[in-house]
């Protein structure tokens, strides 16, 4: 038996006995360039770090004067920060993370910042909207977007049902 294992960007040891598909399908991811990944690691640790900060500190000062929506943003953000951990290890297999964060953003600042923005009114301060113009410019530069075409719309999806 010749079996040979490689590392493919996930960091999954793929078996070089599995049949060809699945071994096409694992061999044929784009290489990431090592300065994406750090910097996916780098924007992984602030979620952790000053996202969960925050967020952890509101929800221990209690929600009291909160507003059912507020206190949604306030569990959503720091659930986005608990699951920012494994991305500071494994940035590639917690990429949709990451994705969800440009996503989210760039629909606040569409939909809730830029019309307040434009009516000169007040803009909710739940947010920094400097902050997020930036961080989500300096993540779209550090997503690697091949590697995001290939895993997510170049390979197969899943079948929806079981062969007999």
């Amino acid at each position: 038996m010749n079996s040979k294992s490689n590392t493919n960007n996930d960091g999954v040891i793929t078996n070089g006995s599995m049949n060809n598909e699945d071994n096409l399908t694992q061999n044929d991811a784009p290489l990431v360039p090592l300065w994406q990944t750090w910097g996916l690691r780098i924007f992984f640790a602030g979620l952790v770090f000053v996202i969960g900060k925050w967020q952890l500190m509101s929800i221990l000062q209690g929600p009291f004067e909160w507003t059912a929506w507020r206190g949604v943003g306030h569990s959503l953000l720091f659930t986005l920060a608990l699951l920012a951990i494994g991305g500071m290890f494994r940035p590639l297999a917690f990429l949709p993370i990451m994705l969800f964060e440009i996503v989210w953003k760039v629909v606040w600042l569409t939909a809730v910042a830029l019309p307040l923005w434009m009516a000169e009114e007040q803009i909710p301060g739940v947010v920094s909207v400097k902050g997020s113009l930036i961080g989500v410019g300096l993540i779209i530069i550090c997503t690697p977007w091949k590697y995001v075409w290939w895993r997510y719309f170049k390979q197969a999806i899943e079948p929806w049902r079981r062969k007999k």
